[in-house]
C-alpha cells in the first residue's frame, strides 16, 4: 500500500463500510477501490472530493495519507462516541445524493438532468414491458427485440436535447470555441438515422442497402456541422 491506499483503508474501516458500499456511494467498481487501498491506482481527480466528503476529511489530507494534527484529534474523539449504524445510515444518504442528486463531477444535479434521467427511466421501463410483455403473450421475441434497442437510442436523443438547457455544458463547449449547439444537432441526426436504419433493417432484412440511411446522417451532421461553425466564428 502507498499512503494514500493506506490511509484510505484506515478511513473505511472507521465508518464502518465495505469496499463495496464505497464503490456504490462513487459510482465505481470494487474492483477500483480495492486497487486503490493497495496502491495499484489512484482514483481520478474528480473522485477525491466525492470521498473527502464521505469520510470527512480534506483532499489535501488524502492526498497527503494522513489527517492533520488537529482534524486527527477532533475525528478520533467523533469516531468513539458514534456508532456503526449511524454511519451506515450516513453512508446510505451519501450514495442516494451522489446516485440520484449528484453528477459525475460532484455536484448537485440540475432540473434538466433530473427531468432528464426520469424520462430515461420511464422510458426503458415501458420499453422493456411491452417487449416481454409481446414475446411472452405473442411469441413475439424475434423482431420486436428492436423496441429495447430504439428505448435506449431515443434515451440518447433526450439526453443531448437535456444537454442544450444546462449552461455549464453549454459553456464548456463556447470556451472550447464550438458552437453549443451543433453537437447537440448532430448527435440527435445520428440517433435519429440508426433507430430509422435498425427498425428498417429488422422489418425488411435489407441491412446491406439500407446502411445508406446512416451514411446519411453522417453526410447532414457534417454540413450542419460547417454551417454553424461559420455561423459561430461570425457571431
Amino acid at each position: 500500500m502507498n499512503g494514500f491506499g493506506e490511509f484510505l483503508y484506515t478511513l473505511r474501516k472507521e465508518k464502518g463500510i465495505t469496499q463495496a458500499e464505497l464503490a456504490a456511494a462513487l459510482g465505481v467498481t470494487n474492483k477500483a477501490v480495492s486497487k486503490w487501498e493497495t496502491g495499484e491506482a489512484m482514483p481520478e481527480t474528480a473522485q477525491l472530493l466525492p470521498i473527502s466528503r464521505i469520510f470527512g476529511v480534506t483532499v489535501d489530507e488524502l492526498l497527503e495519507g494522513k489527517r492533520a494534527d488537529n482534524a486527527e484529534e477532533g475525528d478520533s474523539s467523533q469516531t468513539a462516541g458514534g456508532n456503526a449504524e449511524d454511519k451506515r445510515e450516513e453512508l446510505k444518504e451519501e450514495i442516494k445524493n451522489h446516485i440520484f442528486t449528484r453528477g459525475k463531477d460532484g455536484e448537485p444535479k440540475t432540473l434538466s438532468e433530473k427531468v432528464c434521467g426520469f424520462i430515461c427511466g420511464s422510458i426503458v421501463t415501458a420499453c422493456l414491458l411491452t417487449y416481454l410483455l409481446l414475446g411472452s403473450l405473442a411469441e413475439m421475441w424475434n423482431p420486436y427485440w428492436i423496441i429495447v434497442v430504439n428505448g435506449g437510442l431515443v434515451c440518447g436523443i433526450v439526453g443531448c436535447i437535456s444537454d442544450m438547457f444546462i449552461p455549464a455544458k453549454r459553456q464548456k463547449r463556447i470556451n472550447r470555441g464550438e458552437n453549443p449547439y451543433t453537437g447537440t444537432a448532430c448527435g440527435i441526426i445520428m440517433l435519429t438515422a440508426v433507430i430509422a436504419y435498425i427498425t428498417a433493417s429488422v422489418f425488411t432484412g435489407l441491412w446491406h442497402p439500407l446502411w445508406v440511411i446512416v451514411a446519411g446522417g453522417g453526410l447532414v451532421c457534417s454540413v450542419v456541422g460547417g454551417l454553424g461553425d461559420i455561423f459561430f466564428r461570425k457571431k
